[in-house]
C-alpha cells in the first residue's frame, strides 16, 4: 500500500496531464488522490487506533471515487447555480471525472504488490516506524516518480517543471 507521498506524486502528475496549472488546482489534486487515507482518522476517532478501520470502510471501495466525482460535479454545478449562470456540461464534467480518477488512483495503488515493509505499528518502537516509512517512501518515489515522469513526457510538460 502506498504513502501519501506516493499518492501525491500520482495526484500532481494526474493534474499536470490534465491540464491544470495552478498551485492550488495541484494541492487539490494532491488531496483528493490522497483522500480515502481518511479512514485512519475515522479508526482514531471510533477506535482511539489509526489502523483499526484501513482499509475497512468505503473509502478503499471502488465505489468510493464515483460519490467523490459526484459529488464534486455536484458542487461545481452549485457554484455555478449561485452565480446566477446555468452550469455547461463540460464545466461540470471535467472537474467530476478528474476527481474521479484521482481517487480512483489511490484505490488502484493500494492494491499494486510493490516490496512494501508492513510490520504493525504497535510491535515496533517510534525509530523502527520511522524507518519502515522511510523505506515505504523510498519505493513510492522511484515506483510512482519514474511513472509520473513517464506520464509528464508523455505529455511534453516535463520540460515546464
Amino acid at each position: 500500500m502506498a504513502t501519501p507521498l506516493g499518492h501525491s506524486i500520482i495526484g500532481y502528475a494526474l493534474a499536470r496531464a490534465a491540464g491544470l496549472e495552478s498551485r492550488g488546482a495541484f494541492a487539490l489534486a494532491m488531496g483528493a488522490a490522497s483522500l480515502p487515507d481518511v479512514d485512519f482518522l475515522a479508526g482514531y476517532v471510533q477506535n482511539g487506533d489509526v489502523r483499526s478501520l484501513h482499509h475497512e470502510v468505503i473509502t478503499h471501495k471502488p465505489i468510493f471515487p464515483l460519490i467523490v466525482g459526484a459529488a464534486t460535479g455536484a458542487a461545481v454545478a452549485g457554484f455555478s447555480l449561485l452565480r446566477g449562470r446555468r452550469p455547461k456540461a463540460r464545466e461540470v464534467g471535467k472537474p467530476a471525472a478528474l476527481a474521479t480518477v484521482l481517487v480512483a488512483s489511490h484505490v488502484a495503488m493500494d492494491l499494486l504488490p510493490l516490496p512494501y515493509d508492513t510490520m504493525p505499528a504497535s510491535s515496533i518502537g517510534p525509530v523502527e516506524a520511522a524507518m519502515t516509512q522511510a523505506w515505504n517512501a523510498v519505493i513510492d518515489v522511484a515506483t510512482y516518480g519514474i511513472l509520473a515522469i513517464l506520464v509528464l513526457e508523455r505529455n511534453g510538460q516535463t520540460s515546464e517543471a
